[in-house]
């Protein structure tokens, strides 16, 4: 009968060999969780209607994070980028799981909600009233939504006052809203088209916003994912 000689050294070199190896299945298992669940996270923050932006600013990270470095209790950490003013990508997303109520700020009576009818950026988000009044070239009126003179195509939603724009047409191609030429006011083209009053803002007191992302929903799909990806990483 044959039996291997090994010496103390040998063993703990090969068991310490071992350890590695397993430490760099579960390190490489809890990566790809860690990568799971962020892109889950981002997904559910896009399908909130939230945007890109937002949902790119969800981050993960695993522990050891150094190239080649393993353990046999790896972490892994999904996080949005907080900020020191409270309105960083974590306030954000923490509000909309929460349902917080937005108030004004800085002194603002009021909060000015964009309606359909403003206009967007390239990544989806409405105007500013500072940045409606920079495109169109003039100032927003105040209107008391208790003015019957008042006429609009605008969807009107309850609020405190409306922030409007006097004087648009609307362009047939885009659908967008534009300023109306002085022959179009006066009634002078060759086929009219309506002079609208348009409302840009709705002025509320405050804001709650709906419960539209779920924070427990990546802890359960990390318990969920891990054991299967340590499954496949382990050979």
């Amino acid at each position: 009968m044959l039996r291997p000689s090994l010496k103390r050294a040998d063993v703990d070199r090969d068991f310490s060999g071992l350890e590695e190896e397993v430490a760099g299945f579960i390190t490489n298992a809890m990566r790809d969780t860690t990568d799971e669940v962020k892109n889950a996270f981002r997904d559910q923050v896009r399908a909130a209607g939230l945007g890109d932006r937002l949902a790119n600013a969800v981050r993960g990270v695993t522990y050891p994070n150094r190239s080649g470095r393993v353990s046999l209790d790896p972490t892994g950490w999904v996080y949005a980028q907080p900020s020191k003013d409270g309105r960083g990508a974590a306030a954000i997303i923490d509000s909309y799981a929460n349902g917080r109520m937005i108030v004004a700020r800085n002194g603002r009576k009021f909060l000015a909600v964009p309606t359909y009818d403003c206009p967007r950026k390239r990544s989806g988000n409405a105007l500013t009233p500072k940045e409606v009044e920079s495109r169109f070239g003039r100032k927003l009126q105040f209107i008391n939504p208790s003015d019957k003179g008042f006429k609009t195509p605008s969807v009107r939603h309850k609020a405190v006052a409306y922030l409007v724009l006097k004087g648009l047409v609307i362009r047939k191609a885009s659908g967008r809203w534009r300023n109306a030429t002085e022959r179009e006011r006066e009634g002078r083209t060759r086929n009219p088209r309506p002079v609208q009053a348009v409302i840009m803002f709705s002025l509320v007191r405050s804001v709650k916003k709906p419960k539209s992302i779920d924070m427990s929903a990546p802890a359960a799909l990390a318990e969920q994912r891990f054991d299967a990806n340590l499954n496949a990483r382990w050979r």
